[in-house]
Order: structure tokens, then sequence, then C-alpha cells
């Protein structure tokens, strides 16, 4: 693992090799743009300053520092109708506050949690144990419905299937009672 020294560049530490090099990179930037620089020429250190905006030529605080510098002899020579345009940052800050991630989660767990209602929660704990009551009510009507109605569901099927065939089996034997004994009266009947 690399000396965290060697991360440092113009007073900034940063958090990675990478940022660090890349650091390095816009200070040799800065060093070349510096030697045909001349601050006495106002519409050279704007198009300087324009460019590097368009552009997003810098991306760490090295940079930025540079862009603050030419943006600060811009506004000596300002006019009255003139406006510089803002620096922009495409750094997003708020995620972390240091660059030791390890450090901010062993502080973060030494810490009690307290527990803060927030403005966004979609429901409160008591409406949540309402709807969970409801629904276990509307669970409890579904069996109830499906054992006592009257078609067949997957939990009666087979008894409502035995009961039909019964009561054709029934019907069937009624009738062949009745044809038997029209057979009978017929037989004696000739």
């Amino acid at each position: 693992m690399a000396d965290k020294t060697e991360w440092v560049v113009d007073g900034f530490q940063f958090g990675t090799e990478n940022d660090a090099v890349l650091a390095r990179n816009e200070k040799l930037r800065i060093e070349r743009i510096e030697e045909k620089m001349d601050y006495q020429n106002p519409e050279m250190v704007s198009a300087v300053y324009k460019k590097a905006i368009d552009n997003r030529v810098f991306k760490t605080p090295v940079g930025y520092y540079y862009l603050k510098k030419l943006q600060q002899v811009l506004e000596g020579h300002l006019t009255e109708n003139e406006t510089i345009a803002d620096i922009p940052v495409s750094g997003v800050y708020s995620m972390r506050e240091s660059a030791n991630q390890t450090v901010e989660r062993i502080q973060a767990s030494k810490k009690p949690v307290k527990k803060e209602k927030s403005k966004q929660e979609f429901f409160s704990r008591k409406t949540s144990i309402i709807i969970n009551i409801g629904l276990l009510v509307l669970v409890v009507v579904m069996f109830v419905i499906s054992t006592t109605g009257s078609n067949p569901t997957i939990l009666n099927y087979e008894s409502a299937i035995q009961n039909r065939y019964a009561e054709w089996e029934r019907q069937l034997s009624d009738r062949e009672q009745v044809i038997r004994e029209k057979e009978k009266e017929l037989l004696i009947a000739e």
C-alpha cells in the first residue's frame, strides 16, 4: 500500500492514489498555463478561464483553487454589465465526511443510534398494525367462504365430486327401479 504522504498535492491530501495522480496532472497543466499567462491582459485571463470551465479541465481542489485565482483576477477588471461564470464543481461531498470510510464506520458503530421519525415515513407503526389486522381478517373470511361455499374449491373438491357421483348413482338406481317395475307390469299384462 502506498504511503499517504504521496497522496498530498499542493497542501491537499487526497483519499486515493488515483485522485492524487489526477491532481498532479492538473498541477502540471497549471504550470504550463502560468508560463504563458499575462495577468495584465484581462481578455487572455478571461479566455483561459472560460475555456477551462467549458471543457471542465479541472476536477480536483488543486484545479479549483487555480480557477478561483483566475476568477478573482477577472473580478478586478469587471465592467458594470459583465458577469463571471461560476466554477462548476463535479465532485459530490455530501456522501462522506472524511477520506477514511473505515474510521467513519467504527465511529458510527460506537455512537448510539437514535431513531428519529423521518418526514418521508410512508406508514406509521400504528397504521401498519391496523392494515395487517385488516388483511388477516380478510384471509380468515376467504377461508370461511371457500370451506362453506357450494362451488368446489381446492379445499373441498374431493368431497364435492364424490357427492355429485353419489347423487348420479342414486338417480340411476331410482330410474332402474322404475324401469324394472314397468317391465314387470308389462310382462304380467301380456
